[in-house]
């Protein structure tokens, strides 16, 4: 995602304005930081400016937990090359066991004589549930949670969306050498009524499609085109198959629509938290 000043974007969701002062504070400290969203809520967007707030100009080191799994991974490399800089880990939740073990170990280090860089860790699920049912270090979990952040989706901020659009949209359009794009009316109606399942990520996306599509100053809503996610649904269920199974399906996708938030999926879905837990347990005891 675009880079974005978040202390000089207008922003007008209290959720929003919440995080980012949060954040500005949280910038000086040496803490760790924890930043929870779905996918494409710009984690990684808020921790670079996390860092420019605190330690512009020291090293920013990004690396992705997940890569731990597929192939030898030097974490002490990267604590060591991110100095007294940041040290961004993106996907905590995916980290191996071993990662985990390294990074509790380097973040009990405590001489004052080494550069220490400051951890900021993202992560798409709550860690909490993963450490109760040691899914993740419990004690690993305490040391990255010292401050911890949810940013909000861009569907409960709503009210922020055409302001977002037009900077997204500045930017595709100097990439694209169409400077002084805009979109008219009926653009913004049609991106107000859809539901963001991909965040800022899409959005940026669906921006990018149109300025390459239109051929004119004005975009308009023919060139503002969705991934409309029903042909993917519909393509898995099949005559004589139970509804128990029609229903595990759709509750699974839902959750792969949502990037695992159970909040969002069960108000789409329309049952409560309590029941998406008691089906997800039930699928989990069933082994499916």
């Amino acid at each position: 995602m675009s880079d974005v000043d978040f202390e000089s974007a207008h922003i007008r969701s209290k959720k929003m304005k919440d995080v980012i002062e949060a954040a500005k504070v949280a910038a000086t400290s040496p803490s760790p930081l924890l930043l929870l969203g779905a996918a494409g809520t710009g984690k990684t967007s808020l921790a670079r400016w996390v860092h420019q707030q605190g330690r512009l100009g020291r090293p920013f080191v990004h690396v992705l937990a997940k890569d731990s799994r597929d192939r030898q991974f030097d974490l002490a490399a990267a604590w060591k090359e991110a100095k007294d800089g940041t040290l961004l880990i993106e996907e905590v939740d995916q980290s191996s066991a071993t990662f985990q073990h390294s990074l509790a170990f380097l973040l009990d280090q405590k001489n004052e004589s080494q550069e220490r860089p400051r951890v900021i860790c993202t992560t798409r699920r709550d860690l909490r549930p993963l450490a109760r049912q040691d899914q993740f270090r419990q004690d690993l979990y305490y040391k990255i949670t010292v401050i911890a952040l949810e940013i909000p989706s861009l569907e409960s901020r709503k009210e922020d969306l055409l302001q977002l659009s037009d900077f997204l949209l500045e930017v595709s359009s100097i990439m694209h050498g169409k400077r002084g794009l805009r979109l008219n009316r009926d653009a913004q109606e049609r991106l107000l009524t859809w539901s963001w399942p991909g965040n800022i990520h899409e959005l940026e996306n669906v921006l990018e499609r149109a300025v390459t599509l239109c051929k004119g100053p004005e975009i308009s809503s023919d060139v503002i085109r969705f991934e409309e996610s029903q042909a993917t649904t519909s393509a898995d269920l099949r005559p004589g198959m139970s509804l128990s199974e029609v229903e595990r399906r759709l509750i699974l996708q839902t959750l792969e629509l949502t990037s695992q938030n159970r909040t969002r999926a069960a108000q789409m879905l329309g049952i409560s938290i309590r029941t998406l837990r008691n089906k997800l347990n039930e699928y989990k005891e069933a082994g499916l």
